[in-house]
């Protein structure tokens, strides 16, 4: 009896007995990256299994070796030396067109689910900078906020994820401990922040036209935490609903006038709530649930 071989698209292909799963793609005339030949050198055919797994054997030691090169996790195996008994479905982690120089990193294999907390800072109105400026002026200003944010953040233990211009979203408790500590710690962090801006402002008085203000949203909650983007230039990020209500909760700063919009959830893991009169119930972009948070005039204290 053949073997039936599911890829994640849906579309489904018989397998000769004894065939690789690499092997198997090629003679049915779908495109997979395979640069060494199918050699278990390059890693480029590597695939996930989504389901099957249990009925596969152990990797032989050219295998072991070249997963353990890129960090492999368990589900994932080189389909030049995969050879199923039983029905199989799997998920292609790169494009058919795969270069080396494309695959140094881990090409998506480290994904992981964490509970993080993550943290929005947006600078206030910062269009205005540029006005009566020159870019290399606005350019000055903004590289003293940047770097003032990321001392705040290397003191309190949080990760620079990645910034968009006039912001910036860390993540904590990336190392999977105690998801309130990371709230803790995100507070913190919040507070320095401040601080900082604080101090940004009395040394660039005469720079300024305004002071400079920030809005900071803070959640916590499950999120798929990994290196993400182009190879060469991948950051460890976190994607997830998690991180989309922490993003709206930065934004909502901006309507309830406040520094700081903090999810419930992540009050009540932190320690004391702030005042219960800043309490709301909000409605997220992208999420039919109503969130809990606190509009906070300032960061509390844990």
């Amino acid at each position: 009896m053949s073997v039936i071989l599911t890829r994640s698209c849906g579309s489904t292909i018989a397998m000769a007995e004894g065939a690789s799963v690499l092997e198997a793609l090629h003679r049915h005339g779908i495109a997979h990256a395979s640069v060494c030949g199918g050699k278990a050198r390059c890693t480029t055919c590597r695939v996930r299994v989504l389901s099957g797994q249990e009925a596969l054997g152990p990797p032989g030691p050219l295998e072991v070796e070249a997963l353990a090169r890129i960090g492999a996790p368990a589900e994932v195996r080189l389909a030049c030396q995969l050879r199923p008994t039983a029905d199989l479905t799997v998920m292609p982690l790169l494009p058919a067109d795969a270069t080396m120089g494309e695959v140094a990193g881990s090409g998506g294999l480290d994904g992981r689910e964490c509970e993080v907390a993550v943290l929005f800072v947006d600078l206030r109105d910062s269009t205005s900078l540029g006005e009566a400026r020159m870019p290399y002026d606005v350019l000055f200003i903004l590289n003293r906020f940047f770097l003032e944010m990321n001392r705040a953040l290397v003191a309190t233990g949080g990760h620079y994820s990645n910034f968009t211009g006039d912001g910036l979203m860390a993540l904590y408790g990336l190392d999977g401990g105690d998801p309130a500590q990371a709230v803790r710690d995100a507070l913190a962090g919040a507070r320095l922040m401040l601080d900082a801006v604080g101090r940004v402002n009395k040394d660039l008085a005469t720079e300024l036209p305004q002071p400079l203000r920030i809005g900071i949203g803070l959640h916590v909650g499950e999120a798929i935490v990994g290196s993400m983007g182009p190879p060469g230039s991948q950051i460890i990020s976190a994607i997830g609903d998690t991180v989309n209500i922490a993003a709206r909760l930065e934004g909502l700063t901006k309507d309830y006038d406040c520094v700081l919009v903090l999810s419930r959830t992540a009050a009540d893991m932190a320690g004391p709530p702030p005042p219960a009169d800043r309490l709301r119930s909000v409605t997220v972009k992208g999420r039919s649930e109503a969130v809990e948070v606190y509009a906070c005039d300032r960061v509390p204290m844990t």
